[in-house]
């Protein structure tokens, strides 16, 4: 018995149209591009709450700078995302002119586990090392002076730049979001 090929098109009816306009092999970039901005967006939501709550609810006499972190997070939110990766896009952010070369900065122990194990584990926690979500930051530059890397983080790790970086403050932040470790090429070791 042959495999029978399963069928992955999806067929837009829009108003005024005679005929359906087909999208083939659905599962194909198209509908990975559609799960990727769902799964983004969704986090991106989840992350401006998360501050918004902070802001709100938190004691300290520092809470409305959370307002910040969340500012940049509602960027990404499903009803902003297009406008925001149009303005990026357009101003030569996001994923174009990305360099061959970025620097990750870590601690001493850090970098001596990245250099064994040719992986880097992302940032997770919001509020103290990962400021635009979960994933690995990188530069392009040596270590700025700024808000953006820990005090403690000033070894040097020279990597080829993985798929799937951003641009996100030119020279200063790269990232590549994600919640699990990242196999590199360590150019420095």
């Amino acid at each position: 018995m042959m495999p029978t090929k399963k069928n992955t098109s999806v067929y837009c009816h829009p108003m005024g149209c005679p005929r359906p306009i087909e999208l083939s092999d659905a599962s194909s970039l198209l509908w990975r591009l559609k799960t990727l901005y769902e799964a983004t967006t969704s986090v991106a939501s989840d992350a401006t709450q998360f501050w918004a709550d902070i802001a709100v609810q938190s004691k300290s006499p520092l809470a409305p700078l959370a307002n910040i972190p969340g500012g940049f997070a509602a960027l990404w939110t499903p009803g902003v995302a297009p406008v925001t990766a149009l303005t990026l896009g357009a101003a030569g952010f996001s994923f174009v002119n990305i360099p061959k070369t970025l620097v990750h900065f870590s601690t001493t122990a850090g970098a001596s586990g990245i250099v064994a194990d040719s992986a880097i584990n992302p940032s997770l926690n919001m509020l103290k090392n990962a400021l635009f979500g979960p994933g690995i930051y990188l530069a392009r530059v040596g270590r700025p002076v700024n808000l953006f890397i820990n005090r403690t983080s000033l070894t040097p790790i020279v990597i080829s730049t993985p798929a799937g970086v951003a641009r996100i403050v030119p020279y200063l932040v790269y990232v590549r979001w994600g919640v699990t470790p990242l196999a590199v090429n360590i150019i420095n070791k």
